[in-house]
């Protein structure tokens, strides 16, 4: 009760600030708000941090406890793919991508109506993007953990009984590393959203036109050249990033104490 009184205090004082044209953390260097750009990118961020994850758990799932369960010529290959995945720099790899689909909004534009679709598909690509080069850690850590729960006893015994393959990948290998893929989806998630900010500062993020807090902290970056020093952009962006990526944390604590079977 409290936190809800909390936070529709601050969108009433947001909303009022905003409705009298008070700038509460002053303006950028072309006039807008700055509150107003920090607010709009915690959709940016939620956006990548929560399409990005539904893009890769299904690879990290599947195939991590495929390949930690069946072992084999199926663990061979699951290995080759996120050893070779790994093996191209990631960095390198989104500024391909990014590229190929600059060229192609660049040669197709007439097919684009407006600015802001433009933004939002070079957001969804951006998700796609990332999707499929960070499922990889995950896919790992769930081959380890399924090696060894492929081994205890009460696997052995529902093979014994002639469960099939489906049923005790369900009911007995996948509630028992769930708890490792809540922890590895939220510090994935901070890492998402800080790395937005990462690449939309070198510029092959987000499109520039779109809010986001590397947008933020690139336009800011001229401004700590300035006399007097022009500071407050860079805190917002900085203060908001930090804000969700703790939230974010103490929710999958919470969750993970709720649904991790071992704590019961």
């Amino acid at each position: 009760m409290l936190l809800a009184s909390g936070m529709c205090t601050v969108v009433i004082f947001v909303v009022v600030a905003l409705s009298f044209d008070y700038h509460v953390l002053g303006t950028d260097k072309v006039g807008e708000d700055v509150l107003y750009q920090s607010l709009k990118s915690v959709r940016t961020g939620l956006v990548i941090g929560t399409l990005t994850t539904l893009v890769m758990l299904p690879f990290a799932i599947v195939l991590g406890i495929m390949a930690g369960y069946f072992r084999g010529w199926i663990d061979d290959v699951i290995q080759y793919i996120y050893t070779t995945l790994n093996s191209i720099p990631s960095v390198l790899l989104i500024a391909a991508a990014i590229l190929i689909l600059q060229v192609y909004l660049d040669s197709h534009g007439q097919e684009i109506a407006s600015v802001v679709e433009r933004a939002d598909l070079r957001l969804l690509f951006l998700c796609l993007i990332l999707g499929v080069t960070s499922w990889t850690g995950l896919c790992r850590y769930l081959r380890a953990e399924s090696l060894k729960l492929r081994e205890v006893d009460y696997v052995q015994a529902a093979t014994a009984l002639g469960s099939t393959h489906f049923a005790i990948l369900t009911r007995h290998i996948l509630p028992n590393v769930m708890h490792i893929v809540l922890i590895t989806v939220v510090l994935d998630f901070s890492g998402l959203v800080l790395a937005e900010a990462v690449l939309s500062y070198v510029q092959i993020g987000v499109d520039p036109t779109m809010h986001s807090w590397g947008n933020m902290i690139n336009s800011a970056r001229l401004e700590l050249a300035r006399e007097p020093v022009v500071w407050w952009s860079l805190s917002a962006a900085f203060v908001f990033m930090f804000t969700l990526v703790l939230a974010a944390n103490l929710f999958s604590d919470t969750v993970r104490d709720a649904f991790d079977p071992r704590l019961r």
